[in-house]
């Protein structure tokens, strides 16, 4: 079975994130301490982050084996396994950045933040579940399985996967610039 852009994809989101957190060593303690009002911290974008990768994952519990069946079919047929940067795309196209739904926002409570570690801690949990999930499946029926997100030109598997680690790179570059880290 190939696996190759799926590892690929998993190697750059773990890739990116320890890049990061090597970024962020001189704001250790102070992760939820927002750069400005009006834009999100350190904790708050991880918490992000783990929110759509939680909901993408559980999504998938349910999706990918009926999706898996009716992809089968088109398994000779070549597909992407690359994603375009939706998310710079957008901000180019209408000069601002792009909005999360509410589920994906992390709570405004300062009561209830967790330490930053956790959040790391169950990131990291996440992207393993989500890689068991898919990891069993032939990149030649994954690149069929298609989600139904026009913004994004509605991905396959691949490409979402891929996707994930855009907007996490997005989310980093961000930071970055709102920390005055570049």
């Amino acid at each position: 079975m190939k696996r190759k852009h799926l590892e690929t994809h998993f190697t750059k989101l773990l890739n990116q994130r320890a890049v990061m957190l090597e970024v962020m060593i001189p704001y250790a303690g102070e992760e939820w301490t927002r750069p400005n009002e009006e834009k999100w911290s350190f904790g708050e974008t991880y918490l992000h982050l783990y929110l759509l990768l939680k909901w993408f994952r559980r999504l998938n519990q349910v999706y990918l084996p009926i999706a898996s069946k009716l992809a089968y079919p088109f398994r000779n047929k070549p597909s992407d396994w690359q994603s375009e940067n939706v998310y710079e795309l957008y901000q180019q196209k209408n000069q601002k950045t792009m909005k999360a739904p509410f589920f994906l926002m992390p709570p405004n409570t300062t009561k209830l933040q967790p330490q930053f570690h956790d959040i790391l801690t169950i990131l990291d949990e996440e992207t393993d579940k989500l890689a068991m999930l898919v990891c069993h499946l032939d990149e030649d029926i994954a690149g069929h399985i298609r989600y139904p997100d026009p913004l994004a030109g509605n991905p396959n598997l691949l490409q979402a996967i891929d996707l994930l680690a855009i907007h996490e790179q997005h989310h980093f570059r961000l930071c970055k610039q709102y920390y005055k880290l570049e």
